[in-house]
């Protein structure tokens, strides 16, 4: 089990602070994404301890639980891609179903480690989208708070001030004590909050305390929260997904996605 004491800053994950207890953990500097014009591409993830290869890699065409590359229009259900190569430094993988301005994370499984990393952003971004500039976690579980910090959320939606599900939000977690059992769907890992889709919806709300043009806090989780493994632990992999308020587009197509180490 993964000590729960929060210690100092020691280094970064894609700019964020990272625990010194994190150092052992997976971690993905940045991922390089090249497209066609079909949506085909072929994508390079550059990191720090993804472990040896796994057994089920290369694979072609699969979904495989120590890679996984999510949509966000797709409401975050795993795509299944072509895995070429695997080392403790870097993974290079092919898919198709992607376009300018989609809103994508890529996650890698440990299995030694034991956890999680997480890596979010916008493939070629379109004009018009919001812009997540920095991600703040305080607290722990049920009552973790998030402080999502940039532009072009919109003005409030409804539900200020209580646990709702949304169609402009959705946090991820990557549980770390799931991932080591293989329990549930997709091998226990990861879960939602906030957003409830007809592809995706795990029925934990998140309580949202403010929003603005430029930042939004939520605190709190609600609903399913604590039905195993949906739960949220020190050190697991987050991402945060925002539409603006102002989308029709129910979670699907105008988000964007950002990813961190929780304390």
């Amino acid at each position: 089990m993964l000590n729960r004491l929060i210690a100092p800053c020691v280094a970064t994950l894609a700019g964020f602070c990272a625990p010194a207890l994190a150092a052992g953990l997976p971690a993905i500097s940045g991922v390089n994404f090249v497209v066609a014009g079909d949506g085909s591409f072929t994508a390079t993830v550059s990191g720090s301890r993804f472990g040896a290869i796994p057994s089920d890699i290369p694979c072609s065409n699969c979904t495989p639980l120590e890679l996984q590359f999510t949509i966000l229009a797709n409401e975050n259900v795993v795509q299944p891609i072509t895995v070429t190569s695997w080392s403790k430094t870097s993974i290079s993988f092919s898919g198709s179903g992607v376009a300018a301005g989609s809103a994508v994370r890529v996650a890698v499984y440990n299995a030694k480690a034991g956890n999680a990393g997480a890596w979010g952003g916008v493939i070629a971004p379109a004009t018009g989208l919001p812009k997540i500039t920095s991600i703040v976690a305080t607290g722990s579980g049920q009552t973790l708070s998030i402080t999502i910090s940039g532009s072009g959320f919109g003005l409030a939606p409804s539900g200020i001030g209580s646990n709702v599900d949304s169609a402009f939000l959705v946090l991820t977690d990557f549980n770390a004590a799931a991932v080591n059992t293989g329990s549930g769907s997709s091998g226990g890992f990861p879960w939602n909050a906030g957003f409830c889709g007809e592809l995706e919806c795990d029925g934990v709300t998140a309580n949202y305390v403010s929003w603005t043009n430029k930042k939004i806090v939520v605190s709190g989780f609600g609903g399913s929260y604590g039905n195993t493994p949906w739960i949220a632990t020190p050190l697991d992999a987050f991402c945060v997904g925002v539409w603006p308020s102002s989308s029709t587009s129910d979670g699907t197509t105008g988000g964007v996605n950002k990813c961190i180490r929780l304390p």
